[in-house]
């Protein structure tokens, strides 16, 4: 699982991340390399039977702090 993983986001420099970088579009380059880390270190992760914990309780205490009960 965890070369499927890789070899993935290999795919997915190769298509996305090097085409930018050449064409020099630097704000697109940026988020899409921010993203791609972090859902690399995600998937990583969880091909490795890491047990992450949901969001969903912070994310439901965020949007009840805003909006109210």
């Amino acid at each position: 699982m965890l070369i499927l993983v890789v070899l993935g986001y290999a795919f997915l420099v190769i298509l996305e991340f090097i085409p930018l970088f050449k064409q020099k579009i630097w704000r697109d380059f940026w988020a899409n390399t921010l993203i791609g880390v972090f859902s690399f270190a995600i998937a990583l992760l969880l091909a490795l039977n890491v047990r992450i914990p949901s969001p969903s309780k912070p994310i439901a205490g965020l949007i009840t702090s805003i909006f109210g009960k």
